[in-house]
């Protein structure tokens, strides 16, 4: 019985947080994990901008993990996610690669909310599966829907994600 009540009530609150999120803006956070690979649990985020210091970085080849610190977390995090700042690491900022029309949902059959200019910065939340593409959810000048992932790079960074 109280196993039954919790269930419901872990579904109701990942029912609220999924509302709250599509009602919020989102961010374009680096996501930092216990292990070099996306099978290791997140244990923190970092947000777009904010200056890592790189403890160490695999081989160089795509889809490579750097040992990073922010503060007090330590973890990896994607290379195709930090780009060079100056003498700095920064967690590059999540912009358009040409224009782009931002959907109010996740395919071209819903309504364009938006036409966002190719270099626009953009904060990027999470993606959904589409047909025969993906579906990032995107703010962009206060407004929030979905564009193809195919269109947002994360600016300057050294390996494409």
């Amino acid at each position: 019985m109280m196993f039954s009540s919790l269930l419901r009530l872990a579904a109701l609150s990942a029912a609220f947080a999924a509302s709250a999120a599509l009602a919020a803006p989102v961010s374009s956070p680096a996501n930092v994990r216990s292990g070099p690979s996306t099978k290791w649990p997140v244990v923190a985020t970092i947000p777009a901008g904010a200056d890592v210091t790189v403890l160490n970085c695999g081989g160089g080849w795509r889809r490579d993990w750097c040992k990073v610190a922010y503060g007090a977390t330590k973890g990896y995090v994607a290379a195709g996610a930090l780009a060079p700042s100056g003498n700095n690491v920064v967690v590059a900022p999540v912009v358009t690669t040409e224009l782009a029309n931002l959907y109010k949902g996740p395919g071209v059959r819903y309504p364009v909310i938006a036409a966002v200019p190719g270099g626009a910065t953009v904060n990027q939340g999470g993606c959904v599966a589409g047909w025969q593409t993906r579906w990032c959810q995107v703010n962009y000048d206060g407004k929030v829907g979905y564009m193809m992932e195919t269109l947002l790079q994360r600016q300057g960074a050294l390996f494409p994600m």
